[in-house]
């Protein structure tokens, strides 16, 4: 409800607006600017006080009236009976009201600009223009192409790519186990699959496609002994022969040593089995995936990895296991420092104060600070892991992005009585904050969260020891569109500081990667035993199918063929001549 009205000049009208409790007590008052150029839409173009323009101390929030002189000048006066005068100030400079009863003229913050005579606050720059780090600007000016210009930027060479605007996050997908998790059955599928859209290197490396190059070897050499029995003549050529039809009786597998050509397809077993058990020696090494430096060129898949892995929550009130205690206290252990950036701004070293809120407040020391290059930046030891803080900068600057990371050393040890090698990983975190045509709030608050992640890593063999890691994992909650504002939600901020309010929590429980190998070294042995068995056991299969049904088979059908053929040619040599003879009369 406007108490008063006043016009500036043919644009602008000032209203005093009273705001009051539920009660209705009279709380405070603002003087609201209105630009009525357009009367069906009142633009906001200046609320009065202001985070530029704050109210003197020796006078009252309740404003009874106010009145406008020729000369743009404002007269307000307070419940109390006193009276404050607000003069015009030129271009790139501001009316300060923060003191004594008449205001004074200062130059225009950094990321600001005045265009004229009056007695409003510097308006902010819009996106893609700053004030070039100066202050007292009646204009701003084009920002660098690729640069970092939200509204209000004091600096326009802060390039987009700058590390204080990126973000670090350790956190990556737990790995999945594979689809089988049965080494007979990956063995298998490794050994006996060929496609024909296999590329050149799984074809290189496929025991099959070998195994059938050497079948395919063998019969050649067969059908060359075949030939050999039927053409030799000579003692010489009949005596290789026999040699030959020797050694691969012996080397028969499949025959127990009776024929000749189960020594030949007995190569081929060879062959698939020394492939199984190459495989088989190079997957049980892979493992654990920590180690793995270079794809799996021994298979197709070059993924290939002795590994399964279980991930799941646990609550942090049922106790861990006993040889987890030791892990959990090296990472409650684990000292923090914390690191905040402030990106294109004019604030200073000199302006921030850091506070720990307790049941009272207890200022906090700065490890270090740097402000150079449009930004500044402050690093903290915390005192704890779980803590409330404040960062407080003194001043109205402007602030375009925030920066908040964590960061902490990690620690190794090796505990005897567990047999387990226990590993804190190194802290990297950082998350940028920002929104593109805002500007930082003047009490933005945020939430760290962190979690344990406690990593399981069976051995591989039995005299091995485990190994237990871990490592934290930040996680920065806070809305960006309740920490960021634009120019219009701005006008109506009143706090001549900024208070950054930072909470790091952790979670009620922590995440548990278990990794153990597929196979162990006696499946591993024992699997290839089975496979081996099973080489033998399909090929003398086939050679009994073929011994007792296509072999047969085959030969009756040849017999037929050739019993019709004689037919067919007693036929022709004896054809039927007869004719009716003539009956006579």
């Amino acid at each position: 409800m406007g108490k008063a009205v006043g016009r500036l000049d043919e644009n602008l009208i000032l209203v005093l607006v009273n705001t009051y409790s539920l009660n209705y007590i009279w709380l405070s008052s603002q003087l609201f600017t209105y630009n009525i150029t357009n009367p069906n839409t009142f633009a906001v173009t200046s609320i009065f006080p202001n985070v530029q323009q704050t109210l003197s101390s020796s006078f009252g929030p309740i404003f009874l009236s106010f009145s406008i002189t020729h000369n743009g000048t404002v007269v307000l006066l307070d419940s109390q009976g006193n009276y404050y005068i607000i003069l015009p100030s030129s271009a790139g400079s501001l009316s300060d009201t923060s003191t004594n009863t008449i205001s004074s003229s200062t130059l225009c913050i950094g990321g600001t600009y005045s265009t004229k005579l009056d007695v409003f606050s510097c308006l902010l720059c819009p996106p893609g223009t700053s004030t070039n780090g100066l202050t007292g600007q009646s204009s701003c000016l084009p920002c660098k192409n690729n640069s970092f210009c939200p509204l209000g930027s004091s600096f326009g060479n802060i390039d987009s790519s700058s590390v204080l605007l990126s973000t670090i996050n350790q956190g990556t997908p737990y790995p999945i186990s594979p689809f089988s998790i049965r080494f007979d059955n990956i063995l298998i599928q490794n050994m006996f699959t060929i496609r024909k859209s296999m590329s050149k290197h799984c074809l290189s490396v496929s025991p099959l496609f070998w195994t059938i190059i050497v079948i395919v070897l063998g019969l050649i050499i067969w059908f060359v002994l075949f030939a050999l029995s039927r053409c030799a003549k000579d003692s010489m050529g009949h005596k290789a022969h026999q040699q030959m039809k020797r050694f691969l009786k012996r080397t028969d597998l499949i025959g127990e040593g009776e024929m000749v050509i189960g020594g030949l397809f007995s190569f081929s077993i060879i062959v698939l089995v020394s492939f199984a058990y190459s495989f088989s020696n190079a997957y049980f090494h892979r493992y654990p995936i920590e180690d793995l430096k270079n794809e799996a060129t021994f298979a197709c898949d070059p993924t290939l990895k002795n590994s399964q892995f279980s991930s799941s929550l646990m609550a942090l009130v049922v106790p861990p296991n006993d040889d987890e205690i030791p892990l959990f206290s090296l990472l409650d252990s684990q000292p923090f420092t914390l690191h905040i950036d402030f990106v294109n701004t004019l604030f200073k070293c000199t302006d921030i104060t850091a506070l720990q809120l307790k049941d009272t407040t207890l200022p906090m020391l700065i490890s270090s600070c740097h402000d150079e290059g449009g930004s500044v930046s402050i690093s903290l030891a915390l005192p704890t892991h779980l803590i409330k803080m404040q960062i407080l900068l003194e001043g109205t600057n402007t602030i375009g992005a925030l920066r908040i990371g964590l960061e902490a050393h990690g620690v190794e040890e090796e505990n005897e009585t567990f047999e387990v090698d226990y590993k804190v990983f190194d802290l990297m975190f950082a998350q940028a904050l920002f929104v593109s045509g805002r500007v930082l709030t003047q009490q933005p608050s945020c939430v760290l969260t962190l979690t344990k992640v406690i990593n399981r890593t069976y051995p591989l063999m039995e005299e091995e020891e485990t190994k237990l890691s871990g490592m934290w994992l930040p996680t920065l909650s806070g809305d960006v569109n309740q920490m960021f504002v634009d120019d219009i939600e701005y006008k109506y901020s009143t706090s001549s500081s900024t208070i950054l309010s930072i909470t790091i929590d952790e979670t009620p429980f922590y995440t548990l990667n278990v990794q153990k190998p597929i196979t162990d070294e006696e499946e591993l042995i024992f699997s290839n035993l089975l496979f081996t068995i099973v080489c033998l056991e399909i090929f003398g299969l086939g050679f009994l199918i073929a011994k007792l049904i296509i072999i047969p088979l085959i030969k009756h059908l040849y017999f037929c063929f050739k019993k019709k053929n004689s037919m067919s040619r007693i036929d022709e040599n004896n054809p039927n001549t007869w004719t009716p003879s003539s009956v006579r009369m």
